[in-house]
């Protein structure tokens, strides 16, 4: 039974997964690539998740993706005889050994890895101390104990689920207290939920989610921004930033919001615009840094002149992730020709896509009580403007119809 990983192993895991060093991901890379030349199956394990996308190695280390070099690198972990490599190796959603089984020599059963694992995670290897609470945390242990869990009932896998819940919280607090932030969503998910049995603590999920702010982990940086908008702007935009810094590009939307419409601080739509664009420039298809930049364009200010052209541009993106901001103003500008031709056809479609409300509800309302591209249907028209009597568009519209003798609406001359 091995007691630690080699030591360039050591060395890499630490900066990419234990205590992240942003500035040296391709120098832990370079370790793992020369402990696997040597044959060391744990390196390629640890290979493989450094080319398998964020959900393995953080977006900030700025390594590339690979999908042919990832499999390619846990299969040889596997045959290599690795046990964080079989046993890690099942969190990689459809991937199957190319050697048919996930247990390969030494080792003679999924059993005798996990008692491997456990083994290096007692002697202090923390990255296996992630493996053994995740396991709890997802119920893997199904796996590696052989429970069929077809053959039990419901009461008793809910009760395994309760007592290996109970078990991986210690190991997260463990992994909290020696800086190590992997897991942590986990941790925060079983305090939170009140899944498995057990109690809701949502003071205790925020600050975990501190915890995960004050260790470089952006998302959580962005999440505590979000609450600190409340009580103390200046701090929020402080994290907002360092998420930022961190290359996480949803800070970008949240930056932009406080300076835009209706945002925190005094308004000032240059900067907004600097920082939604920085955001779509990431990702071009960001709802909301799309509406926001849709939203800028359309009104204009601050120096920035109103272009519909750019807003329905801008709103046809985020209109694509089924926004519904987005197609009630992408309605709006189809049935009022702004940035693009008039079509009461596609206004109304827009308008249809989701449970009307008040953009919506005037458009359609506007539609039907003026026959645009549909008979005339004043009453019908009506009945979407009475959801909003108060609204200054629904006013005057109204000051065009007037009620019939008989109580229907007719059109004013």
């Amino acid at each position: 039974m091995k007691k630690k990983f080699d030591s360039r192993v050591e060395r890499a895991v630490d900066i990419l997964w234990l205590h992240m060093q942003f500035d040296k991901g391709l120098e832990a890379r370079q370790l793992l690539e020369e402990a696997a030349k040597e044959g060391d199956a744990d390196a390629y394990f640890f290979l493989a998740r450094c080319y398998a996308g964020s959900c393995f190695v953080n977006s900030s280390f700025g390594l590339e993706d690979n999908d042919t070099l990832w499999e390619e690198y846990l299969n040889r972990s596997i045959e290599g005889g690795s046990a964080v490599g079989m046993f890690g190796g099942k969190r990689f959603g459809g991937f199957q050994p190319r050697c048919g089984s996930y247990i390969q020599k030494p080792y003679q059963s999924a059993k005798e890895v996990w008692d491997e694992v456990e083994q290096l995670a007692e002697a202090g290897e923390l990255f296996c101390q992630i493996l053994l609470a995740n396991a709890y945390y997802y119920g893997d242990l199904a796996y590696f104990f052989g429970i069929d869990v077809q053959r039990i009932s419901q009461n008793e896998w809910e009760g395994k689920l309760h007592e290996w819940t109970l078990k991986a919280i210690p190991i997260y607090e463990n992994l909290i207290a020696h800086g190590v932030m992997m897991g942590l969503v986990n941790y925060i998910d079983i305090v939170r939920s009140g899944d498995n049995g057990i109690p809701k603590d949502e003071k205790k999920a925020q600050q975990l989610e501190q915890i995960g702010a004050d260790h470089d982990m952006s998302w959580y940086q962005i999440k505590v921004g979000q609450n600190l908008e409340k009580t103390n702007l200046d701090k929020a935009e402080e994290y907002y930033n360092r998420a930022l810094q961190l290359q996480d590009m949803d800070a970008c939307y949240y930056l932009g919001k406080l300076y835009s419409f209706n945002g925190k601080r005094k308004r000032d739509l240059q900067k907004a615009k600097y920082y939604f664009e920085m955001g779509l420039e990431a990702d071009p298809e960001s709802t909301g840094c799309n509406n926001c930049l849709g939203e800028i364009y359309f009104y204009g200010g601050d120096g920035i002149e109103a272009d519909y052209h750019k807003a329905v541009a801008h709103f046809l993106e985020a209109s694509k992730q089924d926004n519904h901001w987005a197609c009630n103003m992408l309605g709006t500008c189809y049935l009022k020709g702004l940035g693009t031709e008039v079509d009461y056809g596609k206004a109304k479609k827009e308008f249809e896509r989701f449970k009307p409300d008040t953009l919506s509800a005037i458009g359609l309302g506007e539609i039907y009580a003026y026959g645009l591209g549909v008979p005339v249907d004043i009453a019908k028209g009506m009945s979407f403007w009475q959801r909003y009597p108060d609204h200054a568009r629904v006013k005057e519209n109204m000051q065009n119809f007037k009620r019939g003798l008989l109580g229907g609406w007719k059109r004013r001359k």
